[in-house]
């Protein structure tokens, strides 16, 4: 082996990206929400980074464009504004967001309070109401529990019986099937369904409901009567109180026809306008001033100045691709979901210029209002794997469209098996959708398959 030194020359090409350039990547693929965090925390940590005084803003509720985009758009018709008698969006908006959840304890607590029930005896209740699951279930034996707590047994025996009297009926069950049969109190036929709760839930789950019915000297018809009494019985009875609210889809952007043309507005109202310190700019820029200061100013400013760039691209550059993306689903826009096209983000990248990496970071986590909803922008692409060409009607939201309306319109004796409704789909145009593509849409769509999906009556 020798080591020695050589002196050459090499040609080669690499990839530098500068941190505005990252910076813009970044700032791209945040969602709204998001953006207003990242935001929000660069205004605490740049101090040459501030908003337009309120004085310099409009006022304004809701994304408003220019007057001139409004009266062309047909912008204020479609946001029908509370003073023509239409919705006021700040009453739809506070609509929309949820309520804070109350806990079970404050409602147990509650309802006591309303009975009059002795103040020993409310403690001995709430002390069972912390040892609740987050069913409402109450796993413990009460001799267990009150060695545990320290507490008479006779006294939280009884407690027990009180909590079991209130609101969610079902809580401070033993079990799940318990809480049920505590719902079913006062049902003519509670000694069947007991018998169904603790003995046939396999074989219902298997669908064999013959079986179940001739076990039970029921007819198929009655106890599916019966079982579709039992749908309100809940296992968990406490889940509402558990249970965490969805946060509401907010668009980033807005999508709508005018005059049979796709008309198109960002959310811009909900960022702060960022604007540089006047006079921090000033200073650095002023040769009197302590070299120190300016050399801590000078990458400040440069930061902030690039943020502000980056908000304005990530908005242009947003509305290019929400804008290209409508219009080439401008079927959904007239028809609705059955009318969406397959398509591919490389289409919208071309048509745009645009890399397609860019446009996958300018739809992510992004939503767009319409006339039929709130929706995902990705939910828009699905690469267009079908034959044929990429008609309306043929995409994915579309596809497992038609697959719920041929559900629901099936005949339920005979319900329609994933073959069944390949057949439909190529009868409807949709040519290429193979078996395990519907598979999977109707298990999306929470549609089970045609063998649990059949009703029996009298004839079987």
């Amino acid at each position: 082996m020798s080591l020695d030194l050589r002196l050459g020359q090499r040609q080669e090409q690499r990839l530098a990206l500068l941190p505005q350039m990252l910076q813009s990547i970044e700032v791209l693929q945040l969602a709204t929400v998001d953006l207003l965090q990242f935001l929000d925390q660069e205004l605490q940590q740049n101090e040459t980074l501030e908003c337009k005084p309120a004085a310099e803003r409009e006022e304004r509720a809701e994304p408003t464009p220019p007057l001139a985009q409004r009266e062309e758009t047909g912008w204020d018709e479609w946001r029908r504004p509370a003073s023509d008698g239409g919705e006021d969006s700040k009453l739809a908006f506070l609509h929309n967001v949820p309520a804070r959840a109350e806990s079970l304890a404050d409602f147990v607590r509650e309802q006591l309070a309303f009975r009059a029930v002795p103040s020993l005896l409310v403690e001995a209740v709430m002390l069972l109401v912390d040892h609740l699951d987050e069913r409402g279930i109450l796993p413990f034996d009460v001799d267990e529990l009150a060695e545990q707590l320290d507490v008479p047994m006779d006294l939280l025996a009884e407690a027990r019986t009180v909590l079991r009297t209130l609101e969610p009926c079902g809580i401070g069950a033993s079990d799940p099937i318990d809480a049920m049969l505590m719902q079913a109190a006062g049902d003519p036929d509670l000694p069947v369904i007991e018998c169904i709760l603790r003995e046939h839930l396999e074989a219902l789950g298997r669908h064999k409901l013959p079986d179940v019915a001739k076990a039970l000297k029921l007819s198929v018809d009655e106890l599916q009567e019966l079982l579709q009494r039992m749908r309100s019985l809940r296992p968990a009875p406490a889940t509402e109180f558990t249970r965490t609210a969805a946060e509401p889809m907010r668009p980033d952007a807005y999508a709508w026809l005018h005059d049979g043309v796709v008309a198109v507005v960002l959310d811009d109202a909900s960022l702060p306008d960022l604007q540089v310190n006047a006079e921090y700019e000033a200073l650095a820029g002023d040769k009197k001033a302590p070299r120190e200061v300016r050399d801590y100013l000078k990458p400040k400013l440069r930061s902030a100045k690039d943020l502000i760039d980056a908000v304005q691209q990530r908005q242009a550059t947003l509305l290019r691709v929400v804008d290209a993306v409508m219009r080439e689903q401008l079927p959904f826009l007239q028809r609705g979901r059955s009318a969406i096209r397959p398509l591919r983000m490389s289409d919208i990248a071309t048509r745009l210029e645009l890399h397609t990496s860019t446009v996958s970071r300018a739809i992510a986590g992004k939503n767009v209002q319409t006339d039929r909803g709130v929706f995902r922008l990705r939910d828009f692409f699905d690469g267009s794997r079908l034959d044929g060409p990429a008609a309306a009607g043929r995409g994915r939201m579309a596809i497992a469209d038609q697959i719920a309306e041929l559900v629901a319109h099936e005949d339920k004796q005979k319900p329609l098996s994933d073959d069944d409704l390949v057949a439909r789909l190529a009868a409807r145009g949709v040519q290429g959708c193979a078996r395990r593509t519907i598979t999977k849409y109707r298990k999306e769509l929470g549609i089970p398959s045609s063998y649990r999906r059949r009703k029996f009556g009298e004839s079987e």
